[in-house]
C-alpha cells in the first residue's frame, strides 16, 4: 500500500512499466472516493485497444516511455480514497494499492480574501480623494469672494447684490 498525500497540482504516479520486455496485457484501476461514497469508476486499458475513462476528466492513465501512469488533476478534498491499479502482463499481476488524502490548499482560501482586501483598500481611497477634491471645490467656492485685510487681519466677503460685510 502506498500513501500518497496531495494537493490541487497534478500528481502522477507511476503503475505499469514494459522494462521487463514483456508487454502489458490489461490494466484496470479502481477509483473509490470519498464524493462517490464507495461507488467505483474504473480506468481500463486491454491490449490493442485505446484506454478507457469511465471516471471524470481529473482521472486518467497516460503513457510515456513503455510505463503507464495514472495521472489526477484538480482533485478536491472529497477525492480522497482507495485508488487500486492492477497491471497484468504474460503469467503475472501486479497490485497497486494506493491511500490518497488531498489536502486544502492554503492558497486557495488566502486566493479569494486577497481580490476582496484589494477591492476595499481602492473603494477606500477613492472615497478619500473624492473628499479631498470636494472639500477643495467647496472651499474655493464660498471663499471666492472673500479678501483679507492686510491691516486688520480680517476676511472681507462680498455677495451679489449685498453690501460688503466683515467677518
Amino acid at each position: 500500500i502506498l500513501v500518497k498525500t496531495i494537493g490541487r497540482e497534478p500528481d502522477v504516479t507511476p503503475i505499469c512499466t514494459n522494462a521487463t520486455l514483456s508487454f502489458i496485457t490489461l490494466i484496470v484501476c479502481k477509483i473509490s472516493t470519498e464524493r462517490s461514497r464507495g461507488a467505483e469508476c474504473r480506468l481500463l486499458y486491454q491490449h490493442g485497444q485505446d484506454f478507457v475513462h469511465e471516471c471524470d476528466s481529473r482521472f486518467t492513465l497516460m503513457t510515456k516511455n513503455q510505463t503507464v501512469f495514472l495521472h489526477l488533476t484538480s482533485l478536491t478534498p472529497e477525492d480522497s480514497g482507495n485508488y487500486t491499479c492492477e497491471c497484468s502482463h504474460p503469467g503475472e499481476t501486479d497490485t497497486l494499492h494506493l491511500n490518497i488524502t488531498v489536502e486544502e490548499d492554503e492558497d486557495a482560501s488566502s486566493s479569494t480574501q486577497m481580490p476582496i482586501l484589494s477591492a476595499l483598500i481602492g473603494v477606500t481611497i477613492v472615497i478619500i480623494i473624492t473628499g479631498v477634491i470636494l472639500g477643495f471645490i467647496l472651499r474655493t467656492k464660498s471663499n471666492g469672494a472673500c479678501s483679507r485685510s492686510a491691516t486688520s487681519g480680517s476676511s472681507v466677503c462680498e455677495t451679489p447684490g449685498s453690501s460688503v460685510t466683515n467677518v
